[in-house]
């Protein structure tokens, strides 16, 4: 059947939407729709990753003191391995206190006693003892002198230990010598 126009014929006919025109509009509002979505979702992650950055940047502000730490514990760390190597290479060759503590008990005349002995970083030697008399002291730094271990030998002090003992306490330092073997 046909259809039929009821109309007037002087009226004019309300515009027909095409097809073609639905399907732009459908897909027009389709594709802002999807652009709108992903611009939201794309902006809601971006502030997400901002807000983790944040929280992050802040942590390592709170921490950022355990890198100094570190540093400062490397450099100490280096320091000790730079000692111990000087020292593995020292006790290798032989310490030059083994020398001198080998040598010394020759040099010692009679009637003096040594207290302490010791070897300062710098090369010298801090000697504390007792002796019967000045004499036997003095002898005893000529003896130190005149050895290839020692130079610069000087007596610091010396006092009477006690009375009724008659023993003189005394100090002395020497100089480590180049010739008498390596210094520490």
């Amino acid at each position: 059947m046909k259809g039929v126009d009821l109309l007037p014929p002087g009226l004019p006919r309300p515009p027909r939407t095409s097809v073609l025109r639905i399907a732009l509009a459908t897909v027009s509002f389709v594709f802002i729709l999807t652009a709108t979505c992903l611009y939201t979702l794309r902006s809601l992650e971006i502030e997400a990753l901002r807000s983790t950055l944040k929280t992050q940047e802040e942590d390592y502000a709170r921490y950022a003191w355990l890198d100094r730490d570190i540093q400062e514990t490397r450099k100490s760390k280096d320091e000790v391995l730079a000692k111990l190597a000087s020292a593995r290479k020292q006790v290798d060759g032989g310490l030059p206190a083994q020398e001198i503590l080998g040598n010394l008990s020759r040099l010692i005349p009679a009637g003096v006693r040594l207290v302490q002995f010791g070897l300062a970083d710098d090369g010298k030697a801090m000697i504390d003892g007792e002796a019967a008399s000045l004499e036997a002291v003095a002898s005893l730094m000529l003896t130190l002198e005149e050895s290839d271990l020692f130079e610069d030998v000087r007596l610091t002090g010396a006092r009477r230990a006690g009375e009724s003992a008659g023993l003189l306490a005394f100090q002395a330092q020497a100089t480590l010598s180049g010739t008498g073997g390596e210094k520490p």
